[in-house]
């Protein structure tokens, strides 16, 4: 691959219309996937979908999939590389026009990190201290026994709570 090596003003100039070109093909993207999902929807053929994810780059790709598994009535087969239409499944076209395939992802990736409570972070980061060969041993073992301690305790709810039973009905 062959290019032009830019510097200076034209560097400049490439780098802030690079920037509008990638904020242009992230809004491009959500546009197909969202007009590809539509069409599942619409025919039940998933074709547009696996042809822009054929086309789109690697990197964009796995927020394509997630996307599109999540938001339409479509799976993935991965030996095939492909979507195909699942006719059991449920869409959410509301949150597909919404939000792009790039918020999407971040968004999961986000949910999943904040998923984990700060003592299972601690816990996890005590026990890689443990099993690393230069880790603090000590420190690990004490801050394992102080989680241990300090666990909290899984209380039962009243079986007559007036209160429970009016958020649930």
């Amino acid at each position: 691959m062959t290019f032009k090596v830019l510097s200076g003003k034209s560097l400049s100039r490439a780098i802030t219309g690079y920037g509008k070109t990638a904020s242009t093909f992230s809004q491009r993207t959500h546009q197909l996937a969202y007009c590809a999902l539509l069409h599942v929807e619409n025919h039940n053929c998933a074709s547009h979908l696996t042809n822009l994810y054929a086309s789109s780059p690697t990197n964009y790709r796995g927020q394509i999939r997630e996307y599109a598994c999540a938001l339409g009535k479509v799976k993935f087969d991965t030996e095939k590389q492909e979507f195909a239409y699942s006719k059991g499944k449920q869409s959410d076209l509301d949150t597909a026009l919404k939000v792009s395939p790039a918020e999407f992802q971040r968004e999961k990736k986000k949910a999943a990190t904040s998923a984990k409570s700060f003592a299972d972070r601690l816990a996890a980061l005590a026990e890689k201290e443990l099993k690393e060969a230069g880790g603090d041993h000590e420190l690990a073992k004490k801050l394992a026994n102080f989680l241990k301690a300090n666990e909290p305790k899984a209380t039962p709810a009243p079986a007559n709570d007036q209160k429970q039973l009016d958020l649930a009905s």
